[in-house]
């Protein structure tokens, strides 16, 4: 994972390092035209601000995903907090069951009888 971010952030150093390069290289003026006039700029700050406004986009863009799989881990963690704690609820239970079955078949049987014999845990056959 940091390999991945640090291999990430080199990558955007160089591609920053081009874009800074090709802008330098491109030093005429140029006329913007926007909405309401047009206004003489230089074609370095035209495209480091293009450069610059669409990685703060594709920032935003990424920042809204993280926080949607953010949401939804913690969704799913507490989920499975729920199912966790009703898979132990159910397993008490069937400790519970299977010493009313004990006593109910020693009483049954007798406890002599049945203390010689073999207590058989009917789950335990039903999984081999």
């Amino acid at each position: 994972m940091v390999v991945n971010l640090q291999l990430g952030f080199i990558i955007a150093l160089l591609f920053s390092i081009l874009i800074a390069i090709f802008a330098i290289l491109n030093n005429e003026v140029v006329t913007i035209n926007y909405l309401f006039g047009e206004a003489p700029v230089s074609l370095v700050i035209v495209i480091l601000a293009s450069a610059f406004l669409g990685a703060l986009v594709l920032g935003i863009f990424s920042l809204v995903g993280r926080v949607k799989h953010g949401l939804k881990a913690r969704d799913l963690e507490g989920k499975l907090r729920k199912m966790e704690e009703e898979l132990n609820r159910m397993k008490e239970k069937e400790e519970e069951l299977l010493d009313q079955l004990y006593h109910l078949e020693t009483q049954l049987h007798g406890e002599e009888e049945y203390a010689e014999s073999e207590f058989v845990d009917p789950l335990k056959e039903e999984e081999e």
